[in-house]
């Protein structure tokens, strides 16, 4: 078996492994139900490991605001003839885009002022999963693709 398809078993194996022991230790094996705050964290070590979560979600979330705001207020031309009968819903879902986004920002800084747990998590699970989906998706690409090289090279 060639070196690549190695490595791609590899990421596929480790992303998948990596991923469920995020869930199982994050979600399932947590009680979330006993305590929902980080109390036994020292306030410095909280602000630690929340303040880079906090940095790309609040990014996240202001460039779906960004997004849903600029379809807002952009000036269009008219539409062509044939295209003016259909139903034109894109201001409605900008302003609904704007208004979840601003909905989960503020829910999430409430959490995270807050010190809850789900605050953290669920954010911090987003991140992760979309990362070891991408290592996965990748090694599932090396072990897909078929080499075009000659054998005998």
């Amino acid at each position: 078996m060639p070196r690549a398809k190695i490595y791609g078993y590899l990421a596929v194996l480790v992303s998948a492994l990596l991923g469920i022991a995020f869930v199982y230790y994050a979600f399932i094996h947590y009680d979330m139900y006993s305590s929902l705050h980080f109390s036994s964290i020292d306030t410095g070590a909280y602000w630690a490991v929340v303040t880079p979560i906090a940095i790309v979600t609040l990014f996240i979330l202001a460039t779906g605001f960004w997004v849903g705001y600029t379809i807002l207020t952009i000036k269009v031309a008219p539409p062509m003839p044939e295209i003016v009968e259909k139903k034109d819903n894109s201001k409605f879902k900008a302003f609904l885009l704007c208004l979840v986004t601003a909905a989960l920002a503020a829910w999430f800084v409430y959490g995270l002022l807050h010190h809850y747990y789900l605050a953290i998590a669920i954010p911090a699970a987003c991140i992760t999963l979309v990362i070891l989906g991408m290592v996965f998706w990748v090694g599932i690409a090396i072990i897909t693709t078929r080499s075009t090289l000659k054998k005998d090279k």
